[in-house]
């Protein structure tokens, strides 16, 4: 027998394991690093979205991927799908490197390019932030330098 009736989307926000110490609007990505610095304790490859609203307030993140030591699965549908769900207006990715070297690999150079492609849509990527063993490296200082200003995010 057929279902006739159709399945209603239900989101429940719940605390999750990281705690949020940024008050305000997000000025630079080592804040976000701080929040999620314990990543570089992860045996596996995490792949985490945070989300933040028009003022660069973190609204939530969400646990994207668990992968292997050396490579996640990165899907855009579900970045942004989260995204338009949060209502969210940018969002960074933040990854780990369980070897500790946080500089970026070709795969993550590839997922970077591919941020261009998608920077029309209303959720823009701000940053891709990789964890490493008490270091970061963030492509937004990579290329921009300096903080996270409103007026200087296209």
């Amino acid at each position: 027998m057929e279902n006739k009736y159709l399945r209603k989307l239900n989101i429940e926000l719940v605390d999750g394991e990281y705690n949020n110490p940024i008050k305000g609007q997000v000025s630079t990505p080592k804040q976000i690093y701080d929040v999620f610095k314990s990543l570089k304790d992860k045996a596996q490859e995490t792949l985490i979205a945070v989300y933040l609203n028009n003022d660069l307030e973190v609204l939530t993140y969400n646990i994207l991927s668990t992968g292997s030591k050396s490579e996640t699965v990165i899907d855009f549908g579900d970045i942004y799908g989260y995204g338009f769900v949060m209502k969210a207006k940018y969002f960074v990715l933040i990854h780990n490197h369980p070897k500790g070297d946080s500089n970026p690999s070709d795969g993550d150079k590839e997922i970077m390019s591919k941020f261009k492609d998608y920077s029309k849509i209303e959720l823009t990527p701000l940053d891709f932030i990789i964890v490493g063993d008490n270091k970061y490296w963030s492509m937004f200082e990579e290329m921009d330098g300096g903080e996270y200003t409103l007026g200087s995010i296209k």
